[in-house]
């Protein structure tokens, strides 16, 4: 959800809770001020009757047609000379209750005590809150109306730095060697996130730049001595030698080649991390499968693995030539390695996955490591435990998604081309995929 939306629904939020809070308020307040204002009526009424008794004047004029009652009192005055009822009464005309207001003033007349009544019908608390509601609901309305197109209008000023800085964010790329170019703003706020942001990418750049100059420095370094060791352990396979040293000679070369895949694995590694390998067209899938199969053609027959195949064509994807060939390369490879003399591979390639199956032993130890540097499924072969990673690598530059499940004595590892779509494959649906491709 956008911030301005978000800032707009917290403002709507406040003006439902606070509306009803201070409904109840002003309806109490207004009650409040009718009440008081008409018992001061009163009580001047009832201080006007007296005055006319005191200067011998009937009120008979006054009090005609009037709420007032004249009443002399039998005894002594009551300490509190004023007091005011409030009570419901039904009004017989009507046929409903009303509010009614009683003022109550005591007199001393001469040598005679009076009591003067006065009350009226004041608007009732509910009555006052239907005629609030209706002007509330409209007010609440113009409010949320005027909060909306506030929040746009707004928006458009305030946070325009804000959006001219995430657009130059994304167009930022370290390896153009460009500062990132942030817009001017007045806001202290978006002062200091560009402030922040200048600094964090200068730093990345910086980083980017040691890391991209060693990977290239030890990549250019390390095959030199791997190379002048290589030619002196031939040189030195040349010369008059027994079994035992034909052996050693036979492990060291085996190490120097193995050294020199891990030293060319790992500079990969970091290359993709990197993002070295931009796509810029698409390509089809299927071919650079066929070709991989083909390559590892001599290698499949010598094990006397069975190669089975259901490839969808015209699939385009948007990924670089050499990654497609080298997740396809390495997926493969790794199914015959770890594969039995006489098994099975299955390769399966649709719109949405790309899967390969491959019979062989159970894996060793957790299977949630093996998409993991130096991380194998059985130590003791001739694999460097890079290829799943590079695998792994792979996919989280294309944002494709991978899986790897096991059974019944079928190792399967599935990339998904789009994450969203990624399903659950249980066992049993494993299997009937397995089946289709073997048939």
């Amino acid at each position: 959800m956008k911030l301005i939306n978000k800032i707009t629904i917290w403002f709507i939020g406040i003006v439902f809770l606070i509306t009803p809070v201070t409904m109840f308020i002003s309806r109490n307040n207004i009650k409040k001020h009718l009440d008081e204002a008409e018992v001061t009526r009163m009580k001047e009424v009832n201080d006007r009757v007296a005055q006319q008794l005191k200067a011998g004047e009937k009120p008979d004029r006054y009090t005609h047609g009037r709420p007032i009652a004249i009443s002399l009192l039998p005894g002594a005055l009551p300490e509190q000379r004023v007091t005011v009822v409030k009570d419901n009464y039904v009004a017989e005309d009507l046929g409903r209750k009303e509010c009614r207001i009683t003022v109550d003033s005591y007199y001393e007349v001469g040598a005679q005590h009076y009591k003067i009544s006065s009350y009226n019908y004041v608007i009732k608390s509910e009555e006052i809150f239907r005629g609030m509601l209706g002007t509330v609901v409209w007010k609440m309305l113009l409010m949320i109306v005027a909060v909306a197109v506030t929040a746009r209008l707004l928006s458009g000023k305030i946070f325009s730095p804000l959006r001219r800085t995430m657009k130059a964010i994304h167009s930022f790329d370290l390896k153009q060697k460009n500062k990132i170019q942030l817009p001017q703003t007045s806001t202290t706020e978006f002062k200091e996130l560009n402030v922040f942001l200048s600094k964090m990418t200068d730093k990345a750049m910086e980083d980017y730049a040691a890391v991209k100059e060693f990977s290239e420095n030890a990549s250019h370094e390390l095959q030199t001595p791997l190379a002048v060791i290589r030619s002196k352990i031939e040189l030195l396979s040349e010369t008059n030698i027994d079994g035992v040293q034909a052996a050693l000679i036979g492990d060291m070369q085996n190490a120097i080649e193995k050294l020199s895949h891990i030293n060319r694995s790992l500079i990969l590694l970091t290359k993709l991390e990197n993002q070295e390998f931009k796509a810029t067209e698409s390509l089809k899938f299927c071919r650079v499968t066929k070709e991989v199969i083909a390559t590892y053609e001599d290698w499949i027959t010598m094990r006397e693995i069975h190669l089975s195949t259901n490839l969808d064509k015209n699939i385009p994807l948007t990924i670089h030539p050499a990654l497609a060939e080298m997740l396809i390369s390495n997926l493969l490879s790794n199914a015959i390695r770890h594969n039995r003399d006489g098994g099975q591979i299955n390769v399966l390639l649709t719109p949405r996955e790309f899967c390969i199956s491959n019979t062989g032993l159970p894996p060793q130890g957790p299977t949630c490591e093996l998409f993991q540097r130096f991380k194998k499924s059985n130590q003791s072969n001739d694999s460097i435990g890079l290829g799943l990673a590079i695998v792994k690598q792979i996919c989280e530059v294309n944002n494709y998604a991978i899986d790897y499940t096991y059974s019944d004595g079928w190792h399967r590892i599935h990339v998904y081309f789009y994450k969203n779509d990624q399903p659950v494959i249980n066992s049993a649906e494993a299997l009937s995929i397995a089946e289709v491709l073997s048939a």
